[in-house]
């Protein structure tokens, strides 16, 4: 059976047009019998098996790739799915509206399970009457941040880099515009980035948008592997490595203390710098030491506050040795200038008030709980992967990714694909990934977990018949 089977017959009686055939193929794709990286068939034998004109099947592609359900390739033909070599927002990354008020939101990964408005009123109440007091600099400060506030995340990036000076720390617009600027900085003017094959979506992202090469490396139960790693250096001019050790996004995986040494020797034979990723570190006090501690003369660290706090605090940071940082600093100089003073006031404070900790500790005992129930009621999964609030989902065999993720969103429950987490997505995984902190009520999050373990009790259903 053909991917045009169910409209050939049809197509006897009535010429297909671009739109039933758009409308066909958007139903074939949601429901998962034409997986994403499929290639659809070339446009003048789809038009041959239709029976209708070229331009009327060119059309309903056209009108697929704008709404980011395919993408075309030039010498290779249309295919499904949104492209790896575009900018594109995975599911739930635009801004919610009220539209969206009644979704069970598990696609975005945020930490709205313990309300942290009243902290961070506080916060920049506080820098508000600062700033009228001429105690914050209504104008421009330096690119890397002033003193004071570089010394207060000096203090909490210590837990990850011992003995971190003011001089080895710039602010950033997040831990998103630490990355993007490491990239600028190391892996520009030919270099390439290696990073996992299942990443973090922000890393893709970032690569694309700057036309950096990036690399997939192969990874097993304890992370990136260090013979993969090897093996894509010795393939392509890697200049930088992004490695997320500690409760890795998508997956949930921490590596183990013998993989991270492993990967540092490799990185350090191959004179990689290092991107260590820590934004989730927070929930992992006792992790083991992590590249910043091992091999710290080549590692960039990046955290930010808009998981441990919230994402309103769009304040992040980059800390390494001076030289590395002094390139991270020209860069943020040329694309931003620098974090707003009342911003990184507000950060500041809060960064040297208890209720941080207590904050942090509350998440984890809130994330424990919802890991249990979620391990209870889906199968598949590896109870201690979910530390992170993350459950990285296989499907079972009758689904797809995609087709399980339409069928969720069609029930009220928003997820991502995995394609969204791939460098490849035509090698994606049939797996979707669930953010278990971002809804704000035990009680609905709970009715999303029912809801998703009831329909992956079922068999996919099958598209209506075009008339």
């Amino acid at each position: 059976m053909t991917i045009f089977s169910r409209i050939k017959a049809d197509a006897q009686a009535r010429p297909a047009t671009a739109r039933s055939i758009e409308t066909h193929l958007r139903a074939e794709i949601a429901q998962g019998r034409v997986p994403a990286g499929t290639r659809l068939p070339p446009i003048r034998e789809a038009a041959w098996q239709l029976g209708c004109a070229p331009a009327t099947v060119a059309r309903a592609y056209r009108s697929l790739v704008v709404a980011g359900l395919a993408h075309g390739e030039v010498g290779r033909g249309t295919f499904v799915g949104a492209t790896d070599r575009r900018v594109s927002f995975p599911p739930g990354a635009s801004a919610q509206t009220g539209a969206d008020a009644g979704v069970i939101d598990f696609a975005v990964n945020g930490f709205q399970m313990h309300d942290a408005a009243p902290l961070v009123s506080a916060a920049l109440e506080r820098a508000t009457a600062r700033l009228s007091a001429g105690a914050i600099p209504a104008g421009y400060t330096a690119s890397a941040g002033r003193a004071e506030d570089r010394e207060a995340a000096a203090q909490y990036l210590a837990q990850w880099r011992p003995g971190l000076d003011a001089r080895e720390v710039v602010l950033t617009h997040g831990a998103q515009s630490a990355l993007s600027a490491a990239f600028q900085a190391f892996a520009a003017r030919g270099g390439a980035i290696a990073c996992d094959a299942v990443t973090y979506p922000g890393v893709i992202g970032a690569a694309v948008a700057l036309g950096i090469p990036l690399h997939p490396v192969a990874g097993d139960e304890e992370g990136m592997r260090p013979d993969a790693l090897e093996a894509v250096c010795r393939r392509h001019p890697v200049s930088l490595l992004v490695v997320m050790p500690d409760l890795q996004n998508p997956t949930g995986i921490s590596m183990t203390q013998a993989r991270r040494a492993d990967l540092a020797a490799v990185a350090a034979h191959q004179g990689l710098t290092i991107v260590e990723d820590q934004i989730y570190g927070f929930l992992m006090p006792d992790a083991p030491a992590g590249f910043s501690r091992l091999v710290p003369e080549r590692t960039v660290l990046v955290s930010g506050l808009s998981k441990s706090v919230a994402p309103v605090l769009r304040v992040g940071f980059a800390a390494g040795p001076v030289e590395r940082i002094r390139h991270i600093e020209a860069v943020l100089n040329a694309t931003s200038l620098m974090v707003s003073p009342l911003l990184a006031d507000a950060a500041s404070w809060v960064l040297e008030q208890p209720e941080l900790s207590e904050r942090a500790a509350l998440l984890r005992a809130g994330i424990a709980r919802r890991a249990d129930y979620c391990h209870a009621r889906l199968l598949g999964l590896d109870r201690e992967r979910l530390a992170g609030g993350i459950a990285w989902l296989p499907v079972p065999d009758s689904w797809t990714a995609d087709g399980f993720a339409a069928e969720a969103a069609s029930l009220g429950v928003r997820v991502s694909p995995a394609r969204h987490f791939c460098v490849e997505p035509r090698n994606a995984p049939q797996a979707v990934r669930l953010c278990l902190a971002n809804v704000a009520q035990d009680a609905r999050y709970e009715e999303g977990i029912d809801r998703l373990a009831a329909l992956l009790a079922q068999a996919p259903r099958t598209s209506s018949i075009m008339p």
